[in-house]
């Protein structure tokens, strides 16, 4: 009885949040350029009990109007997942108010100006926590912030942070590869601001 009282708590409370956490997520996928994009929990009752309640919980999804949502991990590519993952940890790290988040590649299958939208809410994210985001993009790389280099040496995996003017390099060879040219670092340097 007292299971079946506390999955009942967990219940509501989750019917409670569904719809305004929906509303969020489909906002800010808009934002990464997915006008169409649904997105909804489906929350189905189970006999038994779990460490979290009574329900069977399961994401929805589509990015196109006609297409009906189904369970993201059958429907989504890469791009999309990768947006669906920030859109859900934007929200989440917000609500747990996490001091420090890590991002590995979670701008993976995207580009040009999802790539920049992602980088955006990267960097709003980080106004009120730490993020620190592994990243091969260009876009996401000039946003604020303290940058990075990973490399190696001898085998072994260093890491070293980059003055201003390596920093303009590093995005450069993100856009053009190991020979930096005019153009890249202009582009660079626009990319910063």
């Amino acid at each position: 009885d007292e299971c079946r009282r506390v999955a009942t708590m967990i219940h509501d409370a989750r019917m409670g949040v569904c719809g305004n956490f929906e509303q969020k997520i489909v906002a800010i996928l808009q934002k990464l350029g997915m006008e169409d994009a649904r997105f909804e929990v489906a929350i189905t009752p189970i006999e038994t009990f779990t460490p979290t309640g009574s329900d069977n919980v399961a994401y929805l999804f589509t990015a196109n109007r006609t297409t009906k949502p189904a369970a993201i991990e059958r429907i989504a590519s890469g791009g999309e997942l990768s947006r669906v993952m920030l859109a859900l940890k934007a929200i989440l790290v917000e609500k747990i108010k996490l001091p420090t988040v890590i991002f590995d590649e979670i701008d993976t299958g995207v580009s040009g100006r999802i790539a920049d939208a992602m980088g955006e809410i990267i960097a709003d994210m980080a106004t009120k926590m730490q993020v620190v985001d592994i990243t091969h993009l260009p876009q996401v790389a000039a946003k604020r912030g303290t940058h990075f280099v990973v490399f190696k040496n001898e085998g072994k995996t260093n890491i070293r942070q980059l003055s201003n003017s390596e920093r303009i390099d590093e995005i450069a060879k993100m856009l053009s590869g190991s020979e930096i040219s005019d153009a890249a670092r202009r582009q660079a340097k626009i990319l910063l601001g």
